[in-house]
């Protein structure tokens, strides 16, 4: 896949969001011509012409900028006209000055064959359009090449034409959803026409997966296969993962007092997530190819391909066969095309004899885990490639936290609340990465604020474990809480852990609001333990315990236990899902929604007081 899109340029190594459904009413697409042309020998031209008006402020400031990126020597890229287009049709054009051209960097690093083009349109203002016509071409393929358009549905579109030529002897395949179409043939070149429009705009259903399936789409590709596209990226990195003797000589010292294969695989993972600085490329998805291993070393950064490339070799020197995988690396896209493309964005690594994907990329994640965006993935191991793989699925195991609070309730209504968070796994990546923003020695800053947004009056203390990227992490929250209850002669009394911890669930809860889906949601899975105390005063005279409640089905399970010991009262509360997928179909969220409210209920339960009398 390579295509312009307004703010951005998906690439291999990039995990980027698809940026226009942010222009939904603030820009519409007037025009948007594409042309594709393939080759016999499988290179092709891509050229877009698009006009986009700015229909508010937000919208002037979102298309002002545009990039295109290619990688030299495989590809070019040429912007053949730039211009703003005012609201009386004044055509004013883009300068020399205002299309720059630069290496692909990202963090201060330059990776010379990348080359990105930024155009910035002048004069644009509020009813203005920009038009831009680009022109990207493969000048070399490895095994094939592939196309991918899409139109969102929440953007509007007033004309798109995408015209596919192509020579009638050359195997390809083309595949098109919710488009017109229309074919012609000449003499020795078939020609297939589509077109588009939508005049309202359709917004996709909240945290919503896949959703590229419901957007109208043309694929083309002249892979026969995914094994192909395997062996097409296997030939460019298979040179670049070569064991020299400084591969050899620094896996030797890496893993030197390690015992076993695991031992090393955990060395080897580790030092190249924290030795070698993660750079994306803005390079479109033609930067197929990694570095070589001296390079890598020498630089001490690169992209995602060249952290799987360096892994791959510090592994092999040691006796550990590993491979590369390509992977969509997001928390949107859970299926593969239904044609063979290289429609990936990511590249990790897979040891077969441990069963293991690991990304050293993902510098706060330790070993044996991948990120969020990694999981549940359908994958190429590019490395004799014999068909589509898996990563695994999180488990509740590996997404987990307890939560163990202490509240004491004084007559004044004022109150401490002492709260114990420990996460496991992903969870425990989130809170290094939650304690690591937050900065050494910058605890107390963060507690003021935290405590001011929460509107508790008081003092606290964040006590922080040494947090060194383990799969477990633990933190301390102390509060003294001077309106901890706002009316502390009767009223209720939360039974709330103060601070949520690394798993959002608010944002859990909230993706089962709506009462109808018409694409797949997330749904992972996760696992929540709770204990609290809460100590009343004398004074107060508990009226009201919830009840015990007991929820379960095939991926649903809440307990929650309440007991009195003394003034004491406890509520023990276990909760999460088990699901065998990252993601749930439309039916499957239906099925599931009315299990979450119950528990969405009883997560708001409360101890209801009154003044003791006598």
């Amino acid at each position: 896949m390579n295509k312009p899109s307004i703010a951005a340029v998906a690439a291999l190594c990039l995990s980027m969001p698809y940026a226009q459904a942010q222009g939904a009413g603030h820009f519409r697409f007037e025009h948007q011509y594409i042309d594709l042309k393939f080759n016999s020998d499988m290179t092709y031209t891509h050229v877009a012409d698009v006009t986009v008006r700015a229909l508010d402020e937000v919208g002037a400031q979102s298309i002002g900028q545009q990039y295109f990126g290619y990688q030299d020597g495989r590809e070019m890229g040429t912007v053949e006209l730039a211009e703003t287009i005012s609201a009386d049709g004044k055509v004013t054009p883009v300068t020399a000055d205002n299309i720059k051209q630069q290496n692909g960097v990202v963090g201060g690093v330059t990776m010379p064959d990348r080359k990105v083009i930024q155009v910035t349109f002048p004069k644009l203002a509020v009813g203005d359009a920009i038009h831009y016509r680009y022109r990207y071409e493969a000048l070399k393929v490895d095994g094939g090449s592939s196309d991918f358009e899409d139109f969102d549905r929440a953007l509007l579109h007033d004309d798109v034409r995408v015209t596919l030529s192509y020579p009638k002897d050359l195997p390809l395949q083309y595949s098109a959803h919710e488009v017109g179409d229309a074919t012609t043939s000449g003499d020795d070149r078939s020609v297939r026409e589509w077109h588009f429009h939508n005049t309202q705009t359709v917004m996709p259903d909240y945290d919503t997966v896949n959703g590229w399936r419901l957007h109208p789409y043309i694929m083309v590709s002249t892979y026969p296969d995914w094994k192909a596209v395997a062996d097409s990226y296997q030939v460019g990195a298979e040179p670049q993962a070569k064991v020299t003797d400084e591969v050899s000589s620094l896996a030797a010292e890496i893993t030197k007092d390690s015992k076993d294969e695991r031992e090393q695989a955990r060395a080897l993972y580790d030092w190249v997530r924290k030795n070698i600085r993660y750079v994306a490329s803005y390079i479109g998805d033609g930067g197929w190819v990694p570095h070589d291993t001296h390079s890598i070393l020498a630089n001490r950064f690169g992209d995602c391909k060249d952290h799987a490339t360096l892994l791959e070799a510090l592994l092999e020197a040691r006796g550990i066969s590993a491979s590369q995988v390509l992977i969509s690396a997001n928390t949107d896209s859970y299926v593969l095309p239904e044609l063979p493309m290289r429609d990936f964005n990511h590249a990790i690594t897979y040891i077969p004899s441990l069963d293991l994907f690991l990304d050293s990329t993902a510098d706060m994640t330790p070993f044996g885990l991948l990120p969020e965006m990694d999981a549940g993935k359908p994958v190429l191991v590019t490395k004799q490639f014999k068909d589509v793989s898996h990563t695994p699925v999180i488990t509740p195991e590996q997404y987990k936290v307890t939560r163990q609070v202490h509240i004491k309730v004084h007559p004044d209504g004022s109150g401490t609340r002492d709260a114990e968070i420990t996460s496991y796994g992903r969870a425990a990546v989130v809170t290094h990465q939650f304690l690591s923003n937050i900065g050494t020695g910058k605890e107390d800053d963060w507690v003021k604020k935290f405590m001011a947004d929460q509107g508790w009056v008081g003092t606290g203390k964040l006590n922080v474990e040494k947090h060194d990227g383990s799969d477990i992490e633990r933190y301390r929250f102390n509060q003294t809480i001077t309106n901890y209850l706002y009316q502390p002669e009767a009223g209720e009394v939360s039974l709330s852990t103060g601070i949520q911890g690394p798993i959002g669930i608010a944002a859990i809860l909230k993706r089962y609001s709506e009462t109808t889906r018409t694409a797949d949601a997330r749904c992972d899975p996760f696992s929540i333990e709770d204990v609290i105390d809460i100590d009343l005063p004398r004074e107060m005279k508990v009226v009201y315990v919830p009840k015990d409640i007991s929820l379960h089905d095939d991926i649903v399970n809440f307990d929650a236990h309440y007991q009195k010991i003394g003034n004491t009262y406890r509520m023990t509360r276990s909760w999460g899902f088990h699901t065998a997928r990252s993601t749930c179909s439309p039916a499957e969220y239906l099925a599931l929604r009315p299990m979450v409210e119950k528990v969405r209920k009883a997560l708001n339960s409360t101890l209801v007081y009154v003044p003791r009398k006598g």
